[in-house]
Formats: C-alpha cells, sequence, structure tokens
C-alpha cells in the first residue's frame, strides 16, 4: 500500500522532480565517468612516464571524489528540502486525515529511494556509455592509436558510485524522517501564506552599501592584478577576502534601491506585467543575496576552471617541436658545492660517452655556455617597465647572463637546417624565446653593451628565438651571442650536448636512457624529445580533466540552486499567478513575464561572475605564459560552449518546469 502511495506520488509530481532527477543523474554521470579512467588505460597503449601520469590523476581524481561527493550531498539535501516544502499543503492532509508521522515518513522514504534509485540507474548507464567516449577523447589526447578499442566497464567505479551516493541518499531519508517528525498541522496548512521580512529597505543605506561594495571589488581586481596570482600571500588573501564582501554587499544593496530605481521610469514599471516580474525579483533578491553569492564565486571558480584550465593545459603541450628540436639533449653543470666556478678544462661530454654515441647517432653538437659579469637586471632596469617587472622576474634580475660563441650559435642553426649569422667584430646577438620575460626585452631600449671596455652594438635591432637544446619548453630568458674573440678568456659554465637518432628510434631512446644517461660521471641532467611529448601530453589530459571535473560539478551546483529557488518561488505564487489570469492578464503575457523573471534571476549572479572572470583571467593567463604559450580566446570558446549548454539546459527545464506548475496548479 505504502508503495503503491508513493510510487503515485512521485508520477504525478514527475514534473517537480525533473531538476532534482537532472542534478542526480548528471552527478552520478559525472562521478563515474572520471572516477573509470583508471580503466581506460587497458586499451591505450601509454608510455611508462604517461602511465605514472594517469597513476597520478586517479589519486587526484579519488581525493576530489570525497569532496564532490560533500558538495553534491549538500545540494541533493537543498534540492529535497524544496520537494518537502513544495509538499507541505499535501503533507498537512494526511495528517488531518488521521495518518501517524512514521507513515508519513515512510512514504517520503519510499519516495525517496524510488526517485534516488532510477537517477542512480539512469545516471550510471549514460556514464558507463559517456565513459566510452572519455576514452577516445583521451586517445586523442595521448596522441595514440586506439586500435585496441573496446567496450570498458569499470566495476570499481560501479561500486564506488554506488556507495558514495548510497550514503548520500541514506543521509536524505534520514533527514525526511526527522523533519517530519518536527512538523505541527498548522505550520503545514498555512505554509503558504509565510511572507518574507525585508533585510534591507531604506534607500540610502542600500546605495551607500552599493558603493562600498564597488569600492571592496574595485580593491580586489587590484590586489589580485599586483599579486599576479604568482604567490598565495597576504596581498592574494586581501583580493579573495574584499573580492567576496563587495560581492556580498553587492547582491545585498540591489533589493533596497533597484525596485525604487525603476519605479521612476514609467514606461518600463508599467509596461505589461512588469511591474509584477520587477516585484517578484526585488522579493527574492531579498531574501537570497548570501546564496547568491556563493552561487557567483562558484561560477567564477567554474569559469576559472574551465577556461584557464583548458588554457594550461594546451599551454604544456602546444609547441613541444619548437621546444625541442633534437631528439635527445644532456647539460653538464659545474659543481657549485665544491665552490667551481667553471667547468673544468678537459670536461667534454662527447667524450665522457664515447663509442656509446656513434651507436645511437650520426649527428650530434656540443656546446658551451659562458657567465657574463653582466645581469639581467641591468637590461631590464633600462626597458622602462618599472616594479611591474616584479611580476614574472623577481630576483631574476640579479642573475648573470648567459652567452654564447657565435660557431657555436650557427652550428645550432646548421643543425637545424637555418640560415647562419654573421657578426661584426663589435656586435652581437640577444636570442630569447621565453615568452614571459621577451616583452620586456621588447621594449627596451638598451642597444649596446659593455664587456672587457670594448662596446658590443645589437644586431640589426632585433631579437632572435632559437631554441638551441631540447627541453620541457621554450624556456630561453635571454643569452647573449658574441663573436668568439670575446668568449676566449671565459671558462664556459654548462656545456650542452644535442643528438639526433640514427636508425630505429625505439632502440635509440632504450640505449640513451638506459646506458648513456646512468653512465655519466659529470653533474648533468639528459631528456629527449620523445620523454617530453609523452610527459606534456600527460600532464594536459590531468589538468584538462581535473579542471572539467571541478568545473561541472561547481557549474551543475550553482544552476540546480537557482532552479530550485525558482521553483521554489512559482510554488509560493501559484495564487498570485491565479490572480493574474481572474483579473484579464493573457496565457501568453503571463508566461513571458515567468520567462523574463527565471532569465534575469538566472542571468543577475553570472553577469557579476564573467565580470569577476575577466580579471581573473587576464591574470591568469600571465600565468599560463610563464608556462607556454596558449591560445586563451580558443580555450574560452570551448569553456563557453561547455558552460551555456549545462546552464542553458538548467534554465530551460526550470522554465518548463515553472510554467507547467502555475498552469496546472492555479487551475485547481
Amino acid at each position: 500500500m505504502f508503495f503503491k502511495l508513493a510510487l503515485s506520488n512521485v508520477k504525478k509530481s514527475v514534473k517537480d522532480y525533473a531538476v532534482y532527477f537532472l542534478t542526480l543523474s548528471f552527478g552520478v554521470c559525472l562521478f563515474y565517468m572520471f572516477n573509470s579512467i583508471d580503466s581506460q588505460q587497458s586499451m591505450l597503449l601509454l608510455s611508462e612516464s604517461q602511465q605514472g601520469i594517469i597513476k597520478s590523476m586517479i589519486q587526484i581524481i579519488s581525493g576530489l571524489s570525497v569532496f564532490v561527493s560533500i558538495i553534491l550531498g549538500f545540494l541533493i539535501i537543498y534540492a529535497n528540502r524544496f520537494l518537502i516544502r513544495r509538499r507541505k499543503k499535501e503533507l498537512g492532509l494526511y495528517m488531518l486525515l488521521g495518518m501517524e508521522k512514521g507513515r508519513i515518513s515512510r512514504i517520503l522514504v519510499l519516495e525517496t529511494f524510488i526517485i534516488s534509485l532510477i537517477s542512480l540507474g539512469v545516471g550510471l548507464l549514460v556514464g558507463v556509455f559517456a565513459s566510452q567516449g572519455l576514452s577516445v577523447v583521451s586517445a586523442k589526447m595521448f596522441e595514440v592509436n586506439l586500435s585496441n578499442f573496446h567496450f570498458v566497464f569499470s566495476i570499481g567505479s560501479f561500486l564506488k558510485t554506488i556507495l558514495y551516493f548510497g550514503i548520500i541518499f541514506l543521509v536524505i531519508m534520514l533527514f525526511n524522517v526527522v523533519a517530519v517528525s518536527k512538523y505541527k498541522l498548522i505550520d503545514l496548512l498555512n505554509a503558504s501564506k509565510r511572507n518574507e521580512n525585508l533585510k534591507v529597505k531604506n534607500p540610502g543605506i542600500s546605495v551607500l552599501i552599493f558603493l562600498i561594495s564597488f569600492a571592496c571589488i574595485g580593491y580586489a581586481y587590484r590586489c589580485i592584478i599586483h599579486n599576479g596570482m604568482m604567490e598565495v600571500n597576504f596581498e592574494f588573501w586581501q583580493a579573495i577576502f574584499f573580492g567576496s564582501l563587495g560581492t556580498l554587499l553587492f547582491f545585498m544593496s540591489l533589493s533596497g534601491f533597484l525596485l525604487k530605481v525603476l519605479k521612476a521610469n514609467k514606461r518600463v514599471y508599467l509596461k505589461g506585467l512588469n511591474m509584477f516580474v520587477l516585484r517578484q525579483i526585488n522579493s527574492k533578491i531579498n531574501t537570497n543575496f548570501v546564496s547568491m553569492t556563493v552561487i557567483c564565486i562558484m561560477l567564477l571558480v567554474t569559469i576559472g576552471a574551465l577556461a584557464s584550465g583548458i588554457g594550461m593545459a594546451s599551454a604544456f603541450s602546444d609547441g613541444i617541436k619548437e621546444a625541442a628540436p633534437f631528439d635527445a639533449s644532456i647539460r653538464s653543470y659545474y659543481d657549485e658545492e665544491n665552490n667551481e666556478s667553471a667547468l673544468p678544462d678537459d670536461t667534454e661530454i662527447t667524450k665522457i660517452i664515447g663509442d656509446k654515441l656513434d651507436e645511437i647517432s650520426d649527428e650530434h653538437l656540443e656546446i658551451s655556455l659562458y657567465l657574463l659579469p653582466i645581469k639581467y637586471g641591468d637590461i631590464i632596469r633600462e626597458s622602462g617597465i618599472g616594479d611591474d617587472r616584479k611580476f614574472s622576474l623577481g630576483s631574476f634580475t640579479e642573475t648573470g647572463i648567459a652567452a654564447m660563441k657565435l660557431s657555436d650559435y650557427n652550428s645550432v642553426l646548421k643543425m637545424q637546417k637555418k640560415q647562419p649569422v654573421s657578426l661584426g667584430d663589435n656586435e652581437y646577438l640577444f636570442n630569447c624565446n621565453y615568452d614571459a620575460v621577451k616583452e620586456y626585452y621588447e621594449k627596451q631600449k638598451y642597444e649596446s653593451i659593455m664587456l672587457d671596455g670594448k662596446e658590443y652594438k645589437l644586431y640589426k635591432d632585433t631579437m632572435f628565438g632559437v631554441q638551441y637544446e631540447t627541453s620541457m619548453m621554450l624556456s630561453d630568458a635571454g643569452t647573449f651571442v658574441l663573436p668568439d674573440k670575446a668568449l676566449e678568456k671565459y671558462k664556459p659554465v654548462q656545456k650542452i650536448l644535442n643528438i639526433n637518432y640514427k636508425g630505429n628510434t625505439q632502440f635509440c631512446e632504450e640505449k640513451f636512457k638506459g646506458e648513456i644517461l646512468p653512465s655519466l660521471s659529470i653533474k648533468a641532467t639528459g631528456i629527449t624529445a620523445q620523454t617530453i611529448k609523452d610527459q606534456s601530453l600527460g600532464i594536459k589530459v590531468l589538468v584538462s580533466y581535473i579542471a572539467i571535473y571541478i568545473g561541472l560539478v561547481f557549474l551543475i551546483t550553482s544552476v540546480a540552486v537557482l532552479a530550485l529557488q525558482q521553483l521554489s518561488e512559482s510554488s509560493d505564487n501559484i495564487e498570485r499567478y491565479a490572480l493574474l489570469r481572474e483579473i484579464g492578464a493573457e496565457e501568453r503575457m503571463i508566461n513571458k513575464a515567468l520567462f523574463a523573471q527565471i532569465f534575469i534571476y538566472f542571468m543577475m549572479p553570472l553577469a557579476l561572475a564573467i565580470v569577476h572572470s575577466v580579471v581573473g583571467l587576464y591574470v591568469a593567463n600571465r600565468v599560463i605564459i610563464v608556462v607556454g604559450r596558449t591560445n586563451i580566446v580558443w580555450n574560452t570558446v570551448v569553456a563557453a560552449i561547455i558552460f551555456l549548454a549545462v546552464y542553458g539546459a538548467y534554465f530551460l527545464a526550470t522554465f518548463l518546469s515553472c510554467k507547467g506548475m502555475i498552469r496546472e496548479k492555479s487551475r485547481i
């Protein structure tokens, strides 16, 4: 009997459950998808370094999943509160007819169990199939051939999803039982007649709060731009605090003067049902300004995670060919621990490796780097950048500039099939390809340098950007290229051996890593282009997936709360919509007014979040430049498409649910 009644109630309230069901199913789908990544390894032919990154990603996502389950748990409880509130009068009728609270609780538990079971089943079903698509995306991002593709079902993720959401649903059932036990009949029957208390009434105070909110937000922007997100210090936390406070004060102030300002424009205020819409919106801002503040901040995190997260991921993988022009490179260092200031005279990487080098390469080149008594700050201070150089340079300005002989530089160019350069006896060439500092040099007026009493002028008044070794990214922060005679008295502080493989690449790679690098008797590091590619693609997948995972969870949480608040608003104001019909308002006008109300309510936190994100993405892009080059515009477009698809789906579902609710109930 109770099961049939519960099932009947679910069927009758299917429209009321639409957003609740959508949120549950979406949450379950995401949870399964991202926790099933470990099962994809069976079909992806990954390298050893990529497998290590996948393992790290699985550990990170497992930890994030605990946080995600807590967020979704609070969201589901919030949604469940709406459903209970929506049915208070119905529960009151049950009690009025003599039904005991224990039996009412049993019905609610069964209803929760039914909708949770359906949501869990649908979410898992969609998640299982969506995870196959995630495997294809992973293969494309890793640039591997998915010839071994087969349908994968992760039993571990399946059980983990059931466990986590089972606990959430159990908590909801207990919550419903406790909630029903506290209800009084009079409160249930009169629930729809309660009015909201106005928090801010004085327009003058509201205007003052509004101005203070702008001052707080402006100061937060100044702090974060100056800090540059380069370090978590007092200035960074100031930006977070004043940004959050300013957002809270902004929404708090709106309810006090927004309606008064709009009432002054009679043409807008008195047109159609605008008076009704504006008063409805004003009422909701008045009571929900705290939740709107939280939603705005969560939307900001979502936009930032999706746009800058994907941008950061692309920065790791874009330009790999530029950063790794040779198959492998070895860089030797002098021994600082023994107070050495340069490499010993007999240090030649080629001779130390010996015949093993000929087994893997018939084209290699060893070059030397020298340390000049000129510091980077000597040039940067002449550039007119001012204190802003601290944004990306810091103590870097106190570092000595590296130099290279022209003969070595031309050998590098030749190995890369590029034209050599000719310098006069009093000329120098400046090489830099590190985007984080290039802008400083490009603005400089420093056209000559003094070295050992001789002046050298800048070659062709331009900057070169040659990558003279294989590295994780374009990282030459500035190297002087001088005529060989100018560096004769200097000893090399570093030597770089660049190698191009011959024959079987896999054999050469294994030989280089397994025999050559371990046999080096000097302080040196070595890396291969294949390792860089594997690690870069792995980091791209890692950062992208984590950004998308966090971004989507925060997004559905934000829009679900907005949707539920509007559904609650429509439920509480059914009688008002019925009154509009009685005084002659057409159905089309009511639907238009409802659409405008929901649209404005959805757009208010989003609009401020977009303004915040413009500043945040500007600063984040400066940080991304430190890692590498990327197309921030394309990443923002991709993030916007994902964002609008989810946001739009919830908006549409909310509007249709509210429309159906007021149409059916107001006619009863």
